[in-house]
C-alpha cells in the first residue's frame, strides 16, 4: 500500500485528496503526513474531514520522517515548482495540481530533477477524464473525422465563478502566472492531447476590462466594505463554516484574506484573453476566455479532413457561498437557452448528424474528478487506453503555451515560438 502525503491544505486538498483517499480509498492508500506553513490551516482540514492525519510546518522534516511513496502537491501556484523537485531528488512519485509550475525557471528545475530521478510524476489534468472530453478523443483516435486540422476551445466564466479569482491570491501574475497559467493550462493541456501534437508559437491578445481598476468604488474586502449594499459582486464568503475555518480563522498565521475586493487596484491579471496556437503537424488551434461572462460556458470544436465533432455545455454555478447575484443559468432554464450539455458528431460526406450526448455522471468537474482518481490510486492505475495520465513532459507544454501566450500579450500580439523559452 502506497504512502502520500499532501503539500498545501486549502479547499483543493480537503475535497479532492484528503477526504476522497481517506475514506473511498481507504486501505488502498495512506496519507501519513500533511504539510503547510499555516497550522491553522491543517488543523481545520482534519477538522473538516475527520481525520488525523500527521501536520508537518517544515517540508524537508516532513520528508525525513515519514519518507513517503508520494507527494500530493495542492499549494499555490508559484510553490509547486519547489515541492515536486523536493519530491523527485527524494524518488517520491509527484502528483501536481495544475498548474504544473508558473515560469521557465521552473520548467529547467523540474526537467532536470525529473533526468535525475527513479520516481515520475504526474499533473492532474481532470479535463482529460471528463466524459465528453473521452467521447471527443475516442472518437478521434478512432479516425471518425479524420486528420484532426483545426480546434476552437472557449470558456466563459460567470460573475460568480469568474469573480472569485480576483478574491484571492490567483489575482497577482507572481503567485498564479495569471489565468493564461492557472486557468487555461487545463485548455491549454486538453488541446495538445487532442491535437496530438507539440505547440510551435503563440499569439495572444489579453487585457484587463472588467475587475481591478476598473471598478466604480472599492474597499479591502467583502467583510468590512462600507459599499456591501450596492455591490453586486459581494459575498458573505465566511457563511459557509469550511471557508470560514479554513480561511478566516487562519488569517491569524499569515494574513491571507480570502474575500478580498475583485475591484482592488493591486490586480495586475488579465480578465479577457484570446490566443492561437499552431503545432508542429500543423494543427491550429483557437482560444477565448472571459472570467466576467453572464453566465458559464465551455464549447470544443474539433474539424478535421472527414468531420467534425463538438461539446457545448452550459452551466449553473454556485460557486461563492453568499453570492449576491443570482446566475443566469438559474433564471433561464429553457431549452432555447440550452442550459444542459451536448456532443455532436458531423460527418458531412456521408450526410451524418450524431449525437453522441451521455448521461449525467456524478462528481466534481462533470465527473472528471472521481474517475482521475481512481486512475491515479485505484484498480484502474496502469490501463490508459486514452493516454489520459499527463506525465509531467506533458503537464511542462501546457505551462509553455500559457507562458508564452503571456509573453505575447505584453507585447501586444506579436507571435512567440514556444520550444524556445526554454
Amino acid at each position: 500500500m502506497k504512502r502520500y502525503v499532501i503539500v498545501g491544505t486549502g479547499g483543493r486538498c480537503t475535497h479532492s485528496y484528503l477526504g476522497p483517499l481517506t475514506a473511498r480509498f481507504r486501505g488502498r492508500v495512506e496519507l501519513v503526513g500533511l504539510y503547510d506553513p499555516n497550522a491553522k490551516r491543517m488543523e481545520a482540514a482534519n477538522q473538516l474531514v475527520g481525520t488525523a492525519v500527521p501536520t508537518f510546518n517544515n517540508f524537508n522534516e516532513m520528508m525525513r520522517t515519514v519518507k513517503p511513496d508520494g507527494v500530493i502537491v495542492t499549494s499555490q501556484d508559484s510553490t509547486h515548482a519547489q515541492y515536486v523537485v523536493g519530491a523527485l531528488e527524494n524518488d517520491c512519485e509527484a502528483i501536481v495540481e495544475k498548474p504544473l509550475c508558473t515560469s521557465t525557471e521552473h520548467v529547467r528545475a523540474i526537467r532536470i530533477a525529473a533526468e535525475k530521478s527513479k520516481a515520475e510524476g504526474r499533473v492532474t489534468h481532470n479535463m482529460r477524464f471528463n466524459p465528453d472530453i473521452e467521447v471527443i478523443k475516442r472518437e478521434i483516435l478512432d479516425g471518425r473525422i479524420g486528420k484532426v486540422l483545426h480546434i476552437n476551445f472557449a470558456e466563459t466564466l460567470d460573475r460568480s465563478h469568474g469573480a472569485d479569482y480576483y478574491r484571492r491570491w490567483h489575482r497577482m501574475i507572481e503567485n498564479s502566472g495569471g489565468l493564461m497559467i492557472h486557468k487555461a493550462s487545463h485548455h491549454f493541456d486538453l488541446i495538445n492531447w487532442l491535437a496530438d501534437s507539440t505547440p510551435e508559437t503563440v499569439t495572444a491578445l489579453g487585457r484587463q476590462s472588467f475587475y481591478g481598476k476598473h471598478g466604480s468604488f472599492r474597499g479591502e474586502r467583502c467583510s468590512n466594505c462600507e459599499h456591501a449594499e450596492k455591490c453586486n459582486f459581494y459575498v458573505d464568503m465566511f457563511a459557509e463554516e469550511e471557508i470560514r475555518m479554513l480561511y478566516r480563522e487562519a488569517e491569524s498565521e499569515d494574513g491571507y484574506i480570502r474575500d478580498g475586493c475583485v475591484f482592488d487596484l493591486s490586480i495586475d491579471i488579465p480578465d479577457t484573453f484570446s490566443a492561437s496556437i499552431a503545432y508542429n503537424n500543423g494543427s491550429i488551434a483557437s482560444y477565448s476566455l472571459n472570467s466576467y461572462a453572464a453566465y458559464e460556458s465551455n464549447s470544443i470544436a474539433v474539424e478535421g479532413t472527414l468531420g467534425r465533432i463538438e461539446m457545448r455545455a452550459v452551466h449553473s454555478t454556485g460557486f461563492v457561498a453568499g453570492q449576491k447575484t443570482q446566475n443566469v443559468t438559474q433564471l433561464v432554464n429553457d431549452e432555447s437557452f440550452g442550459v444542459g450539455r451536448k456532443v455532436t458528431l458531423f460527418l458531412p460526406h456521408e450526410s451524418k448528424v450524431i449525437d453522441l450526448t451521455h448521461g449525467d455522471v456524478k462528481g466534481g468537474h462533470g465527473g472528471a474528478d472521481p474517475k482521475m482518481l481512481e486512475f491515479l490510486f485505484g484498480d484502474a492505475a496502469g490501463d490508459d487506453p486514452l493516454n489520459q495520465f499527463a506525465p509531467l513532459d506533458q503537464g511542462i507544454q501546457a505551462v509553455l503555451v500559457g507562458l508564452a501566450a503571456n509573453k505575447s500579450i505584453q507585447s501586444n500580439g506579436c507571435p512567440v515560438a514556444v520550444q524556445e523559452l526554454v
